[in-house]
């Protein structure tokens, strides 16, 4: 099984302010604590699809604050999440068995929590995370669900696909899935639980 990662990393950061990816979390940027957690799973591709702050992250990266996978930029970025995850499987979707989706801001999913998630793909098409009572991503898709990933349009995202009922769907509990960064308070807020642990 060729597994095939993408970090979701196209959006404007609007409620951000500026770029948050970049972010400085724990002495390193936002997205770069993402990548590091891919990073350890046995992926065939890494890829992270860029697009408002694409330049932000090739200067980044040609400075060594994020490193280790490549960046792909959507030109298309403004026309929402479904579009990019739509031009991320497209570079993938050849290449890879089992795509595995996930947000460039959540910096609390570790890798064993998608080590969980990719435990339960043998015997369904999609797995995804469980909290605040609703599905969502990280998610994981197997080469079944790629003609409909590539169909997606819009902001929506592939949330339609976790509840497809014509798909066989499992879910996991991931309390810390909920854990993003929207706003400039939410990095105070994470430093602040790491000191308390």
């Amino acid at each position: 099984m060729k597994l095939g990662v993408l970090i979701m990393a196209a959006g404007a950061s609007s409620r951000f302010g500026s770029c948050k990816l970049l972010a400085e979390l724990h002495g390193k940027p936002v997205i770069q604590h993402v990548i590091e957690q891919a990073e350890q799973l046995d992926a065939a591709e890494i890829a992270v699809i860029s697009g408002r702050w694409h330049e932000a992250l090739v200067e980044a990266q040609r400075e060594e604050q994020i490193r280790g996978v490549p960046l792909l930029f959507n030109m298309q970025w403004e026309r929402g999440l479904g579009g990019s995850i739509r031009f991320g499987v497209a570079q993938l979707a050849d290449r890879c068995d089992v795509i595995l989706i996930l947000l460039a801001d959540q910096v609390a999913v570790t890798h064993l929590d998608l080590l969980n998630l990719l435990a339960l793909k043998e015997s369904h098409q999609v797995v995804c995370s469980k909290y605040a009572g609703k599905r969502g991503v990280p998610a994981v898709f197997d080469r079944r669900c790629f003609d409909r990933l590539l169909a997606l349009r819009g902001d929506q995202g592939a949330k339609a696909l976790l509840y497809d009922p014509e798909l066989s769907v499992a879910e996991l509990e991931m309390a810390q899935a909920v854990i993003d960064v929207d706003r400039p308070e939410d990095l105070v807020r994470l430093s602040e639980l790491e000191k308390a642990r």
